[in-house]
Parts: C-alpha cells; sequence; structure tokens
C-alpha cells in the first residue's frame, strides 16, 4: 500500500494537498461559527447527489412528469427518502445561505482582499435561487404550475424585454412540453454547472485568503482544522441531515393533483423561501406594482449588498451593513409571517375558504395518487382525474348543482370541518342536501317529521308543505305520539326498516354488504311500504302505475338518478300540469330537451360524472382506502 500511495503522490502531490486542508490555520481556535459555510457547501452537496439519482428517473414532459414523479415517490425503493431529502435539502440551502449571508456581514468577511469572494457569494446565491424556482414546476403537479405562472408573469413586465422574456422562458406563447424542457435544463444542466464552477472559485478564494480574522485578538493561540474544526463541521453537517431525515420521515414530500390549466386552483402558494416576494406582490397592484414590487426592490436590495465591501470600508459604513441586512432578514421574516398567518388564522372568510379549499388540494392529491396505483393509462394521469368521479364529479356538482344544494354532513356544526371530497360550501340552499343521498340515514331522515321539513330536505322548496310532509306528520309523528309507549320502539323499527327497503333500491356500492347482510329486514321494510304504509297509493313502484309523487322504482339508482337530472320536469319524477303550474320553481333540466330547453346542459359524461359522485360510486385503489369505505 505504501509502495502505492508513494506513486501517487510523485504523480499528484495528493499528500501536500491533504496537507493544506487538513492543517489550514484557524484564527483563534477552532469555532462553531466558522461552521456555516462548510454546512452550505454541504447541503448544495446532498442537492447534486440526489438530483442526480432522480434525474435518473424522471422524465420531462406534460404527459409523463408527474407520472415519473409519482413512480420515483410511491414505487421506486427508497424513492419517497430520495425525493424528500432533495425536498427539504433545498430550504436547509436557503436557511443556511441566511445564516451565512449574515456571519459574513457581522464580521466583515466582505472587506478586502475578499471582496471578490463575496460577490461570487452573491451570485451563488441568486443561482440557489433560481434552482430553487425552476425545481417547484418539475413535478408538474397543480400547485407548482401555477405558482411558476406567477413567476413567468413577473418575468413579462421587465421593461423593454418582458414578452420576449416570458415567452423565451416558457418556449411558446403558454405552458406545455418546451417550458418544462427549459425549466428541467435549467435546473439539472445550465444552473448546476454554474454553481459547481462559483463553489470552485469560491471555495478557492476562501482558502486563499484563510478565515476571516476576528475583530479583536482572542486570547486563545490559533489552532488547525484537522480535527477540532473538522469535528465540529462534521456535527453541524450530521445535524442538518438528520434534520432533513427526520421531517422526511415524518412528512414525506407531497405530490399535488397533475396540472390542468382547465382547472381553477386556489392555493397555488410558492415555496416558503418566496413567500415574502408573493405577500410584497399584493401591496403593489398591477403590472407596474409588479415590477416595482419583484423587480425593482429586490434590484436596488442586490445592489447594496453588491456595494458592502466600499460602503463597509468606514466603521459607519460597517454598521449601516449590518443593520441592512437585519433590517431585510427582519423584513423578509415579517413579510413571510403575514402572508401564512393571512391564510392560516380562520377568522376571516378568506382564510376559512383558504383553509378548505387548501384540505380539499390535499384530498384530491390524496386521490390522484391513488388512482395511479390502479394503472396509469397512456394518456396520461391528468386523464385520470378528468374522469374520476372523485374529483370530477365533485367539481361539476360545485359548478352547476352547488347554487341551489347544499353537500355536507349535517352532524357537523360546521360544514367547514366536513370530509374534504364530499364539502360544498352554499350560502343559502334552496334544495335539499344531497350529502348521502339514497342512504339509509338519508332515507330515515325523509321520514322524520322534523328533519323533511327541514332545510337539509324540503324546506327551502314548494315541497316544504307538500303532501309527503303531510303525510309523514300523519302518519309517522301522529301515529308514533299515538302508540302506547311499550309499542314504540317497534313502530321506530317498521319505519328504519321501511326507509332500509326504499334505499336498498339504489344499490349503492358503499351500502351493498349491509343490504346483503340486512336481506330479511329490507323485505319486511317493502312490505310495509306496499301494505301497511301504502306508499303506493302515490308513488309508483314497479308495476303499480299512480299518481302524483316521484316514481320509486330504482329510487335513487345510477339510471334513475341520471333520468331525474336530464329532465326532472315530467310525470316520473316531480311536474304535471295537474300537480304544479309553475315549472320554473321546480329544479331545471340538464339535458337538451326540446319543449324545455335549458342553459345549463351537461353531456351525459358529466352528468354520468356527477350522479357517480353523489352515489359515491368510484374506483378504489390498492394503497388508499376510499371516503366511501371510511363512512361505511
Amino acid at each position: 500500500m505504501q509502495s502505492i500511495l508513494n506513486w501517487l503522490e510523485s504523480r499528484t502531490g495528493f499528500r501536500e494537498a491533504i496537507r493544506s486542508v487538513l492543517y489550514e490555520r484557524v484564527p483563534g481556535g477552532p469555532k462553531w461559527r466558522y461552521t456555516w459555510g462548510t454546512a452550505l457547501v454541504f447541503a448544495v452537496v446532498v442537492q447534486f447527489i440526489t438530483g442526480v439519482f432522480l434525474w435518473m428517473h424522471y422524465s420531462p414532459s406534460t404527459q409523463t412528469a408527474w407520472e415519473s414523479v409519482y413512480y420515483i415517490e410511491h414505487e421506486m425503493q427508497g424513492g419517497t427518502w430520495l425525493r424528500g431529502i432533495h425536498h427539504y435539502t433545498s430550504s436547509a440551502v436557503m436557511i443556511l445561505m441566511a445564516i451565512h449571508l449574515l456571519q459574513v456581514v457581522i464580521y466583515g468577511a466582505y472587506r478586502a482582499p475578499r471582496e471578490v469572494t463575496h460577490w461570487i457569494g452573491i451570485a451563488m446565491m441568486l443561482v440557489l435561487f433560481g434552482l430553487g424556482q425552476t425545481g417547484y414546476l418539475l413535478p408538474w403537479d397543480q400547485r407548482g404550475y401555477q405558482a411558476t405562472g406567477v413567476a413567468t408573469n413577473i418575468a413579462g413586465v421587465t421593461p423593454g424585454l418582458g414578452d420576449q422574456a416570458r415567452a423565451i422562458a416558457l418556449g411558446g406563447d403558454d405552458f406545455g412540453h418546451h417550458t418544462l424542457t427549459r425549466f428541467f435544463a435549467l435546473h439539472a444542466g445550465v444552473l448546476p454547472a454554474i454553481l459547481l464552477f462559483l463553489v470552485v472559485l469560491h471555495v478557492a478564494s476562501v482558502r486563499r485568503h484563510g478565515y476571516t480574522e476576528p475583530a479583536t485578538k482572542s486570547d486563545k493561540p490559533d489552532g488547525v482544522y484537522w480535527p477540532d474544526q473538522a469535528l465540529r463541521d462534521g456535527l453541524v453537517c450530521l445535524a442538518v441531515i438528520g434534520t432533513v431525515m427526520m421531517i422526511t420521515a415524518y412528512r414525506p414530500a407531497e405530490l399535488g393533483p397533475p396540472a390542468d390549466a382547465s382547472i381553477a386552483f386556489n392555493t397555488a402558494r410558492p415555496e416558503w423561501y418566496f413567500r415574502f416576494l408573493f405577500q410584497m406582490l399584493k401591496y403593489f397592484p398591477g403590472a407596474s406594482g409588479m415590477f416595482v414590487a419583484s423587480q425593482l426592490i429586490p434590484g436596488l436590495l442586490l445592489l447594496t449588498l453588491v456595494l458592502m465591501p466600499f460602503i463597509g470600508k468606514w466603521q459607519l459604513g460597517r454598521r449601516f451593513n449590518v443593520m441592512f441586512v437585519c433590517a431585510v432578514l427582519a423584513g423578509i421574516i415579517g413579510l413571510t409571517y403575514v402572508s401564512y398567518h393571512e391564510d392560516l388564522n380562520g377568522e376571516t372568510e378568506k382564510s376559512l375558504h383558504y383553509q378548505s379549499d387548501l384540505r380539499l388540494a390535499h384530498a384530491e392529491a390524496e386521490r390522484a395518487v391513488e388512482l395511479a396505483s390502479l394503472g396509469i393509462p397512456v394518456e396520461g394521469s391528468r386523464h385520470q382525474t378528468r374522469n374520476d368521479p372523485m374529483i370530477a364529479g365533485r367539481r361539476l356538482f360545485e359548478l352547476h348543482c352547488a347554487s341551489c344544494h347544499s353537500h355536507h354532513d349535517p352532524a357537523l356544526e360546521n360544514p367547514l370541518d366536513g370530509p374534504p371530497l364530499q364539502t360544498v360550501f352554499v350560502k343559502e340552499p334552496t334544495a335539499a342536501n344531497l350529502f348521502g343521498f339514497g342512504s339509509r340515514e338519508w332515507m330515515e331522515g325523509m321520514l322524520d317529521a322534523e328533519k323533511i321539513a327541514g332545510p337539509d330536505y324540503f324546506g327551502h322548496t314548494i315541497f316544504a308543505e307538500g303532501e309527503m310532509v303531510d303525510w309523514v306528520n300523519t302518519n309517522i309523528r301522529d301515529t308514533l305520539e299515538e302508540t302506547p309507549d311499550e309499542e314504540k320502539e317497534a313502530f321506530k323499527k317498521k319505519v328504519a326498516a321501511t326507509a332500509w327497503a326504499i334505499s336498498s333500491l339504489a344499490q349503492l356500492p358503499y351500502q351493498k354488504e349491509m343490504d346483503a347482510r340486512d336481506s330479511a329486514q329490507i323485505e319486511l321494510g317493502m312490505e310495509l311500504a306496499l301494505n301497511e304504509f301504502s306508499c303506493i297509493d302515490c308513488h309508483t313502484m314497479g308495476d303499480e302505475e299512480v299518481g302524483a309523487g316521484p316514481d320509486l322504482t330504482g329510487y335513487a339508482s345510477d339510471e334513475w338518478l341520471t333520468a331525474f337530472i336530464r329532465d326532472p320536469q315530467t310525470e316520473r319524477f316531480y311536474y304535471s300540469e295537474d300537480n304544479y303550474d309553475d315549472p320554473e320553481r321546480l329544479m331545471p333540466g340538464f339535458a337538451t330537451h326540446p319543449d324545455t330547453p335549458s342553459l345549463n346542459t351537461l353531456t351525459d359524461d358529466e352528468i354520468s360524472l356527477i350522479v357517480r359522485w353523489i352515489r359515491r360510486d368510484w374506483p378504489v385503489g390498492d394503497k388508499k382506502q376510499s371516503v366511501a369505505e371510511e363512512k361505511n
């Protein structure tokens, strides 16, 4: 081994190089404050290593980017750790960079002969910001897609070059393949190459001039890097990577739903280290304001950083530099706090809606992953989410149905606490709450005198004082009051069995096992519906064709609900000339009809998505339990 090392020494001189590193002079002996620069370089190296492995599995196109990140995160062995470490180390880089900058300014490490070292550090800071911004888009999820749109709009307000700068960034007029490939080229190629070059220059410059001498001479003798300072550097680096790994284990990096320009996404926010800029843009509206907030003010701050070596030649200038950096960092922290507080304080309607939308975004992200676990089609994951009853059905319901119908669990005091995928907010509903429509609980409420005339059923409709409400009051409420106490429980069971029997006609997916288990009670309930309670006096059931009430044949089933949404103003459902002479007070049809045309027309596929969402009829992945199963 010694002969091999001697041969290498004669060819490379590696012993001298190692000796110059290990036994570098440390003024005043080893100190913890000397570790921050090393920790920053270490975090950047971690980013390089994890980035290379992510690169090996990433596919930069609008139809494969999200899918490849899903594969890394959920299918590849160790992929969750790999992406999580890369994701959270980027935050560690920003924190360490801020600490290192503050340290440089406080100790005057920018002064002669270290001016060039300082400027190289500023250039590295800009490159790191660029890496953070370009990497945000690469998963091609809704959050990164929408947030990057703001960044490209900022480029678009550059005086004289705005349109060209935005077109170059996008690779055209709008987001597409070229946008993603350009951002990927910048993130994985151009910017890392520039950063590597700058790191080499920075380290070489630091080594040339050595550690910054303390302002006051220390009583402690000078030391060398090995082993005491090396131990401190190693412990800080270990703490950095240990913290990153603990955060990754506790909260793996999230992958949002696939990017879709046709969908409004109200919770798009930049990464936390750009939140201050996001908040500042609120105070400067319009294109001119965006230029001031995003380019003019940051440009002046950057210019001040560049001029610090000249400003700091005098004692007053050094104090100004320290106060300036502390004020800027305090402003960034303050703006970041205000941004998060406005979103999460829960005291304003805007904040409440944001939190609701945020829960919905997290739920849609989990659902997109669940769908991908079933197998991603050739058309991509966006095709899955656009045709998923759980996601697309809810969106269509909110767009076309939520102006009249609510959809929340009435047992909850605050509907904002409802299940994210099943909560639609209606300030003043004018029709029934469709949460659990056709289920046993819903039908039991229909046969409850207190509930049927309430806001969750007929309370806001023309049927609030109709025949069904009268029937429930007379045949259920009054009968129950007149029934002896010892027989009341038996009567309640009859009512419940009848509700279960009507509910079984819907053949709801999440009730099939219960319906099969309770078949005897359902059969009894159907006999009660036909005979004792005489539902067929008003309703059609099977071959029995009678009067004014809606047809209960297959009530709330896929076919029944589809036909109802297409055209409810028929004798099968709620309208005939003998019963209601004001069809405008009834629910409109959503399919084109020659006699009752509607502006709110829906395609058959869209109606099907709404129907399946109301019925909670959606595919369930192997890795996630559906909301329907949880409810069951």
